[in-house]
């Protein structure tokens, strides 16, 4: 009873949450994507709840879409996470590819139903089969829920591994762009799945957990889910958009050793001295949000030739590149009289830091010192 409630709670908190996201001053592709997937796990917490009363009013073949909800919610997720690291939507065509397992499963479990509907019916959250039906239905009712789901799932972290390892080379700074918790709960759903199909087709029949319990640990799960991913997708402000391609002024010799970015080896001298300047001049490092892409449009260069330029003659990336200008700039600030009102933290933020932690960690490992260590050792 308690979990039934749990369900019927998660069910309504994710059309709330949606309502939260929709209220945002402006929307985002990926906000779009997670509404839809709210809304889906939605309608299927309330199959849950609804198929796990006394008397439910979910069966025949609502009973068989609600069932095959995940291998819609599945897809979905995916392209909520594919657009929120790449800042790219899916085109119509693999959109139906990513559907085409969730519609076959719909036109081959349909039709078993409508052909044999006395033999086949949704109880308890999970289809049950009476002796005339072929073992291999079962299989075809079950198996899908473990792999596709799964598939997905393997897929979200390959894009959001690849995700995690660019942030240094587009942004200097990664506290409010990191997607860990978003890569951590999708493979924690790898887990749920296996572990759903083993119960389904293994665990009732060997009496190790009642059939009619299975799907109220599933939803109050999954209930924890709606509130973790929407909680969570509603407080991730940032994408990694991938950036235009911005003006090219160099002139370049297309079969130089930089084929992709068109840049030779003077070129990417010229390029690298304009930037010092502008660095040195403008100190564009003191915007806590600079990112690859902004600062390759105020050289009027694209973020590609940028960041082949730093890579190449700094021997560093982004992230680091930038950051290495900041903890000189705290370096001077920290032993200037006149800034002696400021506290080493508040000196960090005129710099471009954006958080305590990060700018503690980035100062150590440059300086080999807390920057309250270097403050009294040069003040001394």
């Amino acid at each position: 009873m308690i979990l039934r409630s749990v369900i019927f709670t998660g069910a309504v908190q994710g059309l709330f949450q949606i309502l939260l996201l929709r209220s945002k001053n402006r929307n985002t592709q990926a906000d779009y994507w997670l509404m839809l997937w709210l809304f889906a796990v939605s309608v299927q917490l309330f199959f849950y709840f609804d198929d796990l009363a006394p008397l439910p009013y979910s069966d025949g073949i609502f009973g068989v879409f609600a069932f095959s909800i995940p291998l819609l919610s599945a897809p979905i997720l995916f392209q909520y996470i594919y657009n929120l690291s790449t800042g790219k939507n899916v085109d119509f065509k693999r959109l139906m590819i990513y559907l085409a397992p969730w519609l076959t499963f719909i036109l081959v479990t349909v039709s078993i139903k409508i052909s044999q509907p006395h033999d086949i019916f949704i109880q308890f959250g999970y289809p049950h089969f009476s002796n005339k039906i072929s073992p291999v239905i079962p299989y075809i009712f079950t198996l899908p829920m473990a792999i596709v789901p799964g598939i997905y799932a393997i897929m979200g972290l390959i894009i959001l591994h690849r995700y995690q390892k660019s942030l240094p080379d587009r942004y200097s700074y990664t506290e409010t762009i990191n997607l860990n918790w978003l890569q951590w709960l999708v493979f924690s759903i790898i887990i749920l799945f296996v572990v759903l199909f083993i119960f389904i087709r293994f665990g009732t029949q060997g009496r190790f957990i009642a059939g009619n319990t299975v799907f109220e640990y599933v939803g109050a799960v999954l209930s924890v889910y709606v509130f973790l991913v929407g909680y969570l997708g509603l407080r991730q402000s940032t994408l990694l958009m991938t950036p235009a391609t911005n003006r090219v002024t160099e002139n370049v010799e297309p079969d130089g050793p930089y084929k992709k970015t068109g840049l030779d080896e003077t070129a990417v001298e010229q390029i690298y001295v304009r930037l010092l300047k502008h660095m040195v001049i403008q100190k564009p490092f003191l915007l806590d949000d600079l990112s690859l892409a902004l600062l390759a449009e105020q050289l009027s260069i694209s973020s590609n030739q940028l960041s082949q330029v730093i890579n190449q003659k700094s021997g560093s990336n982004f992230f680091v590149f930038v950051n290495a200008y900041r903890v000189e700039e705290v370096k001077i600030k920290l032993l200037d009289p006149s800034l002696s009102h400021l506290s080493i933290l508040g000196i960090a933020y005129e710099c471009g830091f954006r958080s305590k932690s990060a700018f503690n960690r980035i100062f150590k490992e440059q300086t080999g010192i807390s920057p309250a260590g270097y403050q009294r050792q040069h003040k001394a």
